[in-house]
């Protein structure tokens, strides 16, 4: 199967974006037919599952592609990370007998994917050219059984577990680095691989005709075969006269990957008189409207946090050739960081909600790679300093401005569009070579700072929220949103090159990402509000270009990846509740 090219991943994760949103805002014609009615003066029916249903979804993940290395064991890499943004549809049959909380059912979705991954592989000796390998992935599609167990009020609640088959559309390409290997031919796997899937899930009837679901995925792919390219091995180190061509060999790759989606269903041959909102509700509460009034939330949260860098300078500034490198900087961070936030709800089903904050980099490490094997001063197939003390600062802000379209007392959903602003500064410290025998080599001092790399990111964001009751007083929010424009300015500074005019490169370019947030809160009094929950962000910018060293025009490409995800603790107050 043909490679899919950048620009028709984008179009088809945007298309399925806009698929989606019209998905949901097509809702809002059907609301106020399926707005709950006033009790009746008769016994409420319980829920049933049976039926056939239509949905959308949103959502964010995270995969590798693990490489096995045939020449030997690796100093470094062979497993190339994959953030990935997805939305698609899903469709399904579920089936309860009456009188029964169990749930039968079959389920059939496919996915539009934006993933774009490199890492290092093969790299087993500082002697041999190491490979850059390179992982996009398009298009995700399962086939599922499901079993649930209904509960709540009147069992319109539904936890589940699924399982069953997995395909996958994707390629990963494997390119020599340096520059002496510019007309290699790089080694491709391009298939549909197969593979299987598990997961979680609960859902939630917001109406007689409309669900909420929340969902957690695992996909595993196997191992599939594949060829390296030829590489090259410095015979005597530091000699650019000893340098030998040398032959692939066969080798396997396996690949997963883990999701968080966001989806809403339509129930078909479901009836207004399915449920009624009063049973919804604890003992001696009234039934509400979720917009009879201004209602605004702020609380606090605190934020412990890992992050990963990476920027990939290539041999120059033809895109096409960005695969094959010259160096890699490659940063592993710890934080910790406060923030507030805010959401606003309004009568008309008007929402604004954001938050900011900011913190310390307390830990980490930074990994420099290069490869010049024939470079007439100090010839090295490859070189990876470790550096093992990295700290600094982060910042960051989110605006969302957006409508729910669904909501009573047990949840809510609605999309929203926003603008995110992320900024990094890390400074690395100490040096120790891994892959020569001499620990100082290019370390230039062993103690002390050596790079440091400050950048800033503004994106947009378009996503959905939902929220839905899981217990008494007790409810989970999800919040998926794909960055479909992301634009960064970046700089690295070399501290202990002495070599170069300027020891600033500037960068700047765009790309894509995505944001997921999960929060699981109980309210402890009607205004008063505590959670936990998690985060994963994931931008890639494969458009990036940069100044080495003081240029006064690009001289490069340096396509930039980064992520940051951790576990967080809040909590909230909650004014206008009557």
């Amino acid at each position: 199967m043909a490679t899919l090219g950048a620009k028709s991943v984008r179009n088809s994760i945007s298309n399925s974006i806009i698929c989606v949103s019209a998905v949901l805002a097509a809702s809002c014609g059907a609301h106020a037919a399926d707005l709950p009615r006033p009790p009746a003066a008769k016994a409420v029916a319980v829920w049933n599952w049976t039926g056939f249903y239509l949905g959308a979804h949103l959502g964010a993940g995270f995969g590798t592609a693990k490489v096995d290395n045939p020449f030997g064991a690796s100093i470094y890499g062979d497993t190339v990370r994959a953030p990935k943004a997805l939305a698609g549809l899903q469709a399904g049959y579920t089936w309860q007998a009456p009188g029964s909380a169990w749930v039968l059912g079959v389920e059939v979705d496919a996915s539009a994917i934006d993933a774009d991954g490199t890492d290092t592989c093969l790299a087993y000796s500082g002697q041999f050219v190491s490979a850059n390998c390179r992982i996009r992935e398009h298009v995700l599609g399962t086939l599922t059984g499901r079993l649930g167990h209904a509960f709540g009020a009147q069992g319109r609640s539904l936890l589940y577990v699924k399982g069953g088959g997995a395909f996958l559309i994707g390629n990963l390409t494997m390119t020599t680095n340096a520059s002496d290997y510019l007309a290699q031919p790089g080694a491709e796997l391009n298939a549909t691989r197969w593979g299987w899937t598990v997961g979680a899930g609960i859902e939630h009837a917001l109406t007689p005709r409309w669900s909420v679901r929340a969902e957690y995925d695992y996909a595993n792919f196997g191992r599939r075969g594949m060829d390296t390219p030829g590489g090259g091995f410095l015979q005597t180190p530091f000699n650019p006269n000893t340098l030998i061509d040398t032959p692939g060999a066969p080798t396997q790759v396996r690949q997963d990957m883990h999701l968080i989606k966001l989806g809403l269903n339509y129930q078909f041959g479901r009836g207004d008189g399915a449920f009624d909102q009063a049973s919804l509700l604890p003992v001696k509460a009234a039934a509400v409207n979720p917009w009879s009034s201004w209602q605004f939330d702020v609380g606090a949260r605190y934020w412990y946090s890992h992050g990963r860098y990476q920027n990939d300078l290539t041999l120059n500034t033809v895109n096409a050739l960005q695969e094959h490198l010259v160096s890699r900087l490659t940063y592993a961070s710890e934080g910790h960081s406060g923030e507030v936030f805010w959401r606003i709800d309004s009568p008309q089903k008007l929402f604004l909600k954001g938050f900011a904050g900011g913190g310390a980099l307390v830990a980490g490490k930074m990994n420099d790679e290069d490869w010049f094997p024939t470079d007439q001063q100090n010839a090295t197939a490859y070189s990876n300093t470790d550096h093992g003390k990295v700290t600094g600062t982060i910042a960051y802000a989110t605006l969302d401005a957006g409508i729910d379209l669904f909501g009573n007392a047990s949840g809510k959903l609605g999309v929203f569009a926003g603008y995110n602003f992320y900024r990094d500064r890390k400074d690395a410290f100490d040096c120790r070579q891994i892959a020569l025998q001499d620990p100082g080599a290019f370390c230039g001092s062993a103690q002390g700072i050596s790079i440091s790399q400050y950048e800033d990111w503004h994106s947009l964001r378009i996503g959905a929220n939902g929220t839905m009751t899981v217990a008494p007083n007790t409810r989970l929010q999800v919040d998926a949103a794909y960055l479909p424009y992301t634009h960064i300015s970046a700089l690295d500074i070399h501290h202990n090159r002495t070599d170069v005019a300027d020891k600033n490169s500037p960068a700047w370019g765009t790309g894509r990402g995505v944001q997921l947030e999960a929060i699981l809160s109980y309210d402890v009094t009607p205004t008063l509000n505590i959670g936990v929950g998690g985060r994963y962000w994931a931008m890639w910018a494969t458009d990036v270009e940069t100044a080495g060293f003081g240029s006064p025009v690009p001289t490069q490409l340096l396509p930039i990846r980064v992520e940051r995800y951790g576990s967080f603790v809040q909590a909230s107050y909650k004014f206008g509740v009557h």
